[in-house]
């Protein structure tokens, strides 16, 4: 298999398994880069981004929202009509696989977009997840 196909595979882990979607363009939404996280219970997808450090050239990632059914895109904040809702423990869990997964992603010859580095741009290795990134079960959003 092609180092590109490698990137698009799951990565399994003990605890579930995650994949780089790639890039989707949303209902009324600019294009987005898209991952997948399976777990007990079914298969989740969410968004993933690039968030550049004021130098403007280093960066971290973001997990933007999680939870979605389908890899179709309603919007960018995670909607109970669409989305699964998680107990913190599972939640947990996801945040584990993710971290993972991209240690995983970044020793490919070809990575995902959203770690392509050049000479003057790095991943500075920080994953931050935004406020209110999943839904809570029998909560508010995370």
């Amino acid at each position: 298999m092609s180092s590109y196909g490698k990137m698009l595979e799951w990565v399994d882990l003990p605890q579930g398994r995650v994949r780089y979607v790639g890039g989707k363009r949303g209902k009324d939404e600019p294009y987005m880069t898209v991952f997948a996280v399976e777990i007990p219970g079914g298969t989740y997808y969410g968004e993933i981004r690039d968030q550049f450090l004021a130098d403007r050239h280093n960066f971290n990632l973001e997990i933007v929202s999680f939870g979605w059914l389908k890899d179709e895109w309603f919007g960018t904040e995670p909607d109970r009509n669409y989305c699964a809702a998680f107990t913190a423990d599972e939640l947990h869990e996801v945040q584990s696989l993710i971290v993972q997964a991209v240690s995983e992603w970044m020793k490919l010859e070809n990575r995902p977009v959203i770690l392509c580095e050049s000479d003057n741009s790095h991943f500075m290795g920080e994953i931050g997840f935004r406020n209110g990134w999943s839904l809570l079960r029998g909560g508010s959003d995370n």
